[in-house]
């Protein structure tokens, strides 16, 4: 029964479809999910409970999501290709958006993680409604090892606002991965620009998806399509930014379970298949979500939609986070982190 909590995601793409196809007031549907998620959380407790599912039925949950999920980009195409108000548009392109970000991209996560084939593919076009098949390497090969480092564009560092990190991070993930390919094949006395490159593949998936709506329902559609995978890659980095804010590892040291904020609301857990549930994830990446161990004794603010909400508001962010940053410091950083902490204290102006 523990697989069937995982429909919710996909419900949550069928009602922003639905919306979408009702149009109205309904085309805000998808977005209103979030702060209704957060809402609800906030009088949660956390959910501690292992997961009681097999290989079977953890990839099955993750492949069902592609079928709500086509559903939902093709109500998208239906709405472009009828005459509509621009309050409606609006609606349409935040809440594809926001779902596309927050319940696509942790499947497309889950299964980047994976190692066969199949996985991986179906992880890909997830992604490609994100213009952001080509983060994946850069997550397994540079986010994965230098987790809460300092050399971790990932993890933002105390003080910053999220408005600095989301630029930061979106030149990042774009511009790392093909520095990597371009290295790897550089290393085989190569050129990078050939079709064995994976990237190349990533971005033609994406061109291919913009050609369909600008072929079918003009190049309005065609840009929305672009201004949508935008603000979802946006809403990506808002995510890291919630989970690795402020922590501390010195480079080069194993990454242990201090290593990550938790939120592992039950809500939380569902929607995200388990990345909140992330210090296991990040001490041993490879292990699939429904094996993924919650734990007591870290950092653990609450909703990852509560927080999600609060970074748009730095100071009130600043101000929560810095308290959960000090238990962090007090209880979990070694003596060399912890003199890293008080620089980085320093510099955000948390001490005089």
């Amino acid at each position: 029964m523990d697989a069937l909590r995982y429909l919710l995601p996909a419900s949550f793409m069928v009602i922003t479809g639905f919306g979408i196809f009702n149009g109205g007031i309904a085309t805000w549907s998808g977005l209103a999910l979030f702060p209704i998620v957060a809402f609800a959380e906030y009088f949660m407790k956390d959910d501690m409970r292992l997961r009681n599912m097999g290989t079977f039925s953890g990839l099955f949950m993750l492949y069902i999501q592609f079928i709500p999920w086509i559903f939902m980009w093709y109500a998208l195409w239906h709405f472009l290709t009828a005459p509509y108000v621009w309050w409606e548009w609006l609606g349409t392109f935040l809440s594809i958006s926001t779902i596309t970000a927050a319940v696509g991209l942790p499947v497309a996560h889950e299964l980047f993680h994976r190692h066969d084939n199949v996985s991986r593919f179906i992880g890909n076009l997830f992604a490609v409604t994100l213009m952001a098949g080509d983060v994946e390497k850069e997550h397994r090969i540079g986010h994965h090892i230098e987790t809460s480092s300092a050399t971790d564009v990932d993890t933002p560092y105390r003080g910053e606002s999220v408005y600095g990190f989301i630029p930061k991070l979106l030149i990042f993930f774009h511009t790392a991965p093909w520095e990597l390919e371009k290295k790897r094949f550089a290393n085989k006395g190569k050129s990078h620009w050939t079709l064995f490159n994976p990237l190349l593949w990533a971005w033609l998936g994406f061109f291919a998806l913009a050609a369909v709506f600008v072929s079918t329902a003009g190049w309005q559609a065609g840009l929305t399509v672009v201004a949508i995978s935008s603000l979802g890659q946006s809403i990506v980095c808002i995510f890291s930014y919630v989970q690795h804010y402020g922590l501390i590892r010195v480079p080069g040291t194993p990454i242990e379970n201090r290593h990550a904020l938790n939120h592992i609301r039950p809500l939380s857990r569902i929607l995200t298949f388990e990345i909140v549930t992330h210090s296991q994830h990040h001490t041993d990446p490879t292990l699939p979500y429904w094996q993924l161990t919650p734990y007591e004794d870290v950092i653990r603010p609450g909703s990852a939609y509560g927080y999600f909400l609060l970074t748009f508001i730095p100071p009130l962010w600043h101000k929560v986070m810095r308290k959960h940053l000090t238990e962090w410091d007090e209880k979990y950083a070694d003596a060399a982190e912890l003199k890293l902490a008080e620089a980085a204290n320093r510099k955000a102006g948390w001490v005089i």
